[in-house]
C-alpha cells in the first residue's frame, strides 16, 4: 500500500487545479498522504490508538496523517464549489462535497463502532475523493 499513498500524493503535488484555494488545500493533502504512507499502520487492520491496546506509535502517525487527510479530501470539493468555475463542474464539486462529508461521517462512525461495514464505508467516501480529483484532473487540462 505504501507506493499507492506515495503516488497519491505525488499526485495531489503535482495535480493542476483551477483555483489556489484549492491547490492548497491539494498540495496539504499530498504530503499528508505521503506522511501517511511513510509512517504506516502496525497491521492491516490499522489499530486504534485510543481504543486498541495492540496500538503503536506507528498508528499515531498514521492515524493522525490519515484523519487530516480525509478531512482535507472531504474539504477540497466544497472548497472548489465555493470559488469560480465552469457552473458542471461547480455543480459536480458540491455534490461531491456533500457526499463526501456524508461519506467521511460514515467511516469514522463505523470504523469506531468497529462495524464490519466499515471498509464498505470508507470506499463510499475514498468513491467521492477519487470522483472530484477526476473531475478536477479535466478541468486543470
Amino acid at each position: 500500500m505504501v507506493p499507492g499513498f506515495l503516488a497519491l500524493g505525488v499526485s495531489s503535488l503535482l495535480m493542476p487545479v483551477p483555483d489556489p484555494t484549492v491547490a492548497r488545500l491539494a498540495r496539504v493533502a499530498g504530503m499528508t498522504t505521503i506522511v501517511a504512507g511513510l509512517i504506516p499502520a502496525s497491521q492491516p487492520r490499522c489499530p486504534q490508538p485510543v481504543t486498541d491496546p495492540e496500538a503503536t506509535a506507528s498508528d499515531i502517525g498514521h492515524g493522525v496523517a490519515s484523519i487530516v487527510t480525509f478531512v482535507l479530501w472531504a474539504a477540497m470539493p466544497i472548497a472548489a464549489w465555493r470559488h469560480p468555475g465552469p457552473r458542471w463542474y461547480r455543480s459536480l464539486s458540491g455534490a461531491l462535497g456533500i457526499a463526501a462529508v456524508a461519506g467521511l461521517v460514515a467511516a469514522g462512525a463505523t470504523t469506531q463502532a468497529e462495524s464490519p461495514n466499515r471498509g464498505l464505508a470508507q470506499r463510499g467516501f475514498l468513491g467521492t475523493v477519487f470522483g472530484w480529483y477526476i473531475a478536477t484532473a479535466a478541468i486543470g487540462r
